[in-house]
């Protein structure tokens, strides 16, 4: 095939010839970056961290259960045992009590009081979006439920684990979320939530943020998380939430790592104008030769056949074309798009590779998010490997984990298992577990994938 490699033009001139207007940003669903004033609420990160190194003298460290700890590579799965039922708008009723239940059983379940005292309990939910209308339930479909994060703090406090707290990167400039009582509900429980949103990412304090570096990485070399994800002494759980997404098609415990990222570096979201309009000043700490390595990256996992890499016939017209500037005149739009999922895959999994690991991940999946609604999925997923509770979870919501991408890449990359018959799967109650000999017994919940394209053209991939 005659193309050539265009990316091997300068950032800069690739910026200024296809970065998008404002309008034409939001038209196209990309990352549109104003710049106006903040008005989020919550401590600052270096503010939250002093309260958090106060407090540690008398804290008691959470310990994962046996069964866990001594199977990393494996995943549990507790049934939520929520009942809700639809209002007369279709829309799924408040249960708040019954979330905040759980959130004590998932924690009281899956952990037992430790002996080590001092350090502190870091709880990264995913909190990225907000409410549609003050007023709302918060079964958006896209959060962790505020009161099973509440409810999971107190079960772990109940094992005198008092230092706690935990984070969001910019969800609190949602009115609507702050308005529906989440701060209220949070101080109520007695746990701290810093914002970890900046105006610019040099208002940030130097003390508040941990470098990382991968030499290595196909697009990141360099980047920072902030604290106190990963400061010494922290247990890190990481919660997050079940839904799809047009990029990793599910959304789960990898992603979610996005919100220990600092603004600009967990923007991973972006496509690779607004990475040129949006991010420039951070980009002197990627591959020089990322845009290189990505389309050779695409074109590889194109040609291995990976599914959903030619969802509305991109890499196909783009290979029948002969290289990317024949494809452009003819895909004025998809231009930003053809790359999108293999640069975020792959410079998602360049932070994954270097950080260390969370000490748990848990995926809330009572409601989860699809395709085409809110669906009562009802489980909670629990592992210590991001790949393999992501690669369950992606299959209860009903896709094949062999074949979603971003999996795929993480298994290549050595960062777990995506092959479900492979992958140890254990029911999970108070009496202990029970080996799930078969994972086709496993109820599962057709969400469907939004895909950049179909939902216009009325197609849904399951």
């Amino acid at each position: 095939m005659k193309r050539r490699h265009f990316f091997k033009t300068t950032a800069a001139g690739a910026g200024a010839m296809l970065c998008p207007g404002e309008s034409q940003a939001r038209m196209l669903g990309v990352t549109f970056e104003p710049d106006e004033p903040l008005k989020g609420t919550g401590l600052r990160i270096k503010d939250g961290v002093k309260l958090l190194e106060k407090q540690a003298k008398n804290n008691i460290q959470p310990v994962l259960r046996e069964e866990i700890l001594d199977n990393p590579d494996a995943v549990f799965l507790i049934d939520a045992g929520i009942k809700s039922e639809r209002d007369e708008k279709g829309k799924w009723k408040s249960c708040d009590y019954q979330m905040l239940h759980l959130g004590r059983r998932i924690a009281e379940t899956i952990f037992r009081k430790g002996h080590e005292k001092g350090g502190r309990t870091f709880i990264k939910p995913n909190l990225v979006r907000g409410l549609k209308e003050a007023g709302d339930p918060y079964i958006n479909g896209y959060i962790v439920h505020p009161y099973f994060i509440a409810g999971f703090a107190d079960g772990l406090r109940d094992m005198d684990n008092t230092v706690i707290a935990t984070a969001v990167r910019g969800t609190l400039h949602n009115e609507n979320l702050t308005k529906s009582g989440v701060l209220s509900l949070f101080t109520e429980h007695n746990l701290p939530l810093i914002e970890a949103h900046v105006q610019y990412f040099e208002d940030y304090d130097r003390s508040e943020l941990i470098w990382y570096e991968n030499p290595d990485g196909l697009v990141m070399r360099r980047f920072p998380t902030y604290r106190p994800a990963y400061d010494r002494g922290t247990t890190f759980i990481n919660i997050a939430h079940a839904h799809t997404h047009q990029l990793g098609f599910t959304t789960l415990t990898i992603k979610n790592l996005q919100g220990i990222m600092p603004r600009g570096y967990g923007h991973i979201c972006d496509d690779w104008v607004n990475l040129d309009k949006w991010r420039s000043k951070l980009m002197k700490n990627f591959n020089p030769d990322f845009r290189t390595a990505i389309e050779q990256s695409y074109i590889k996992h194109g040609d291995m056949g990976y599914k959903y890499w030619d969802e509305g016939g991109f890499y196909r017209s783009y290979k029948s074309a002969g290289g990317y500037e024949t494809f452009l005149k003819n895909h004025e739009v998809a231009d930003q798009k053809i790359f999108w999922h293999e640069q975020w895959a792959q410079r998602m999994l360049d932070a994954v590779e270097v950080l260390p690991k969370p000490y748990v991940n848990i995926v809330e999946g009572v409601f989860g998010q699809g395709d085409n609604g809110i669906f009562h999925s009802d489980f909670i997923a629990v592992g210590r490997n991001v790949t393999a509770v992501d690669a369950v979870s992606s299959w209860l919501m009903g896709h094949d984990p062999r074949e979603m991408p971003y999996l795929r890449i993480a298994k290549e990359r050595g960062l777990g298992e995506n092959d479900i018959e492979k992958i140890p799967v254990y029911k999970l109650s108070a009496l202990g577990p029970v080996k799930v000999n078969d994972y086709r017994t496993l109820k599962r919940t057709p969400m469907g994938v939004y895909v950049y394209g179909l939902r216009d053209a009325g197609l849904r991939y399951f």
